[in-house]
């Protein structure tokens, strides 16, 4: 009976309160566990979001994996608490085409340790894209689907097809900020089109944060197509174009100062277009010469 009236009246006992994420930061408290909480994109216990269609959409939809989520903090376990950090990690995640909502607070404190709970919710990143239009006597159509958040990895993935004019063809772009591992992002993209091609890659590590001290990155395109010659409406020409572009760079800065950042990214630049006669189609009546220009740039910021 004693063990179980203690045991009562120490429930009664009022939690002892955990501090704010500044009071925490005054006393030089460090980060213990970070407990990743993914929400559905809609709330169930809510009575306005609780009803077959909401259920439905939560089944359907993947939710973001937590690995991804904790990728993209700019703290880490066992670091110093920092409310700037946290403050700008918050700002960063809501930045996210995948997350709707986004909440850090701390859930304990003990001997000079704090745990922090990093919770987002979802949102919906499935769309297609359908598009028909006319104009001129010209009819344009498109139709496309993107999925924001493939599979819950925070890739983003587009399958299209589009038909004017002058082409018509299917392409698929992906993209993913942290395709390798923290803060390196990877695109490519890829279009088969009736009169050629055109592929793009990038890989870029950006000056994803305030305090971040350096960023790189290479990006190409390599375009193939026929460009047409108008004149009042007419077509009155042809000619095949081949475009390759090319850029390396990488950047410095001495990260957050006084609460000012300065940045610097230095690289080079190529573009080599081509052009050529195409057979079985009109030769226009001056054909643009043949262009390489490689240079230097800086870029201060």
């Amino acid at each position: 009976v004693t063990a179980v009236f203690c045991a009562a009246a120490s429930a009664q006992e009022p939690a002892p309160a955990i501090p704010s994420f500044a009071e925490l930061e005054a006393a030089g408290a460090t980060i213990g566990d970070i407990r990743i909480v993914v929400g559905d994109i809609f709330d169930t216990s809510d009575p306005r979001e609780n009803n077959a269609l909401y259920r439905a959409a939560n089944k359907l939809h993947r939710d973001t994996r937590p690995s991804v989520i904790e990728r993209r903090l700019l703290f880490k376990r066992g670091a110093r608490v920092s409310v700037g950090l946290i403050e700008e990690t918050e700002r960063t995640l809501r930045n996210a085409r995948y997350l709707y909502d986004v909440r850090i607070r701390p859930t304990a404190y003990r001997d000079g340790v704090v745990d922090i709970e990093v919770a987002t919710r979802d949102t919906w990143t499935l769309y297609p894209v359908i598009s028909v239009s006319r104009s001129g006597g010209e009819n344009k159509s498109e139709f496309a689907i993107t999925e924001g958040n493939l599979l819950g990895t925070g890739g983003q993935l587009s399958l299209g097809y589009a038909k004017d004019v002058d082409r018509s063809g299917s392409s698929i772009d992906y993209s993913n900020d942290n395709a390798f591992g923290d803060w390196i992002a990877f695109g490519f993209s890829w279009a088969n089109n009736s009169d050629g091609s055109k592929r793009a890659i990038s890989t870029v590590r950006p000056f994803y944060a305030l305090d971040t001290r350096w960023s790189a990155g290479f990006k190409a395109v390599d375009d193939d197509r026929i460009d047409p010659v108008y004149n009042a409406g007419e077509l009155v020409g042809e000619y095949r174009v081949r475009q390759r572009q090319a850029e390396a760079f990488g950047g410095w800065s001495q990260g957050l100062v006084a609460g000012w950042v300065h940045r610097h990214t230095v690289g080079i630049t190529l573009q080599d277009d081509s052009y050529a006669l195409e057979p079985g189609r009109i030769p226009p009546a001056n054909l643009p010469p043949d262009e390489m220009r490689v240079g230097p740039f800086f870029r201060p910021d």
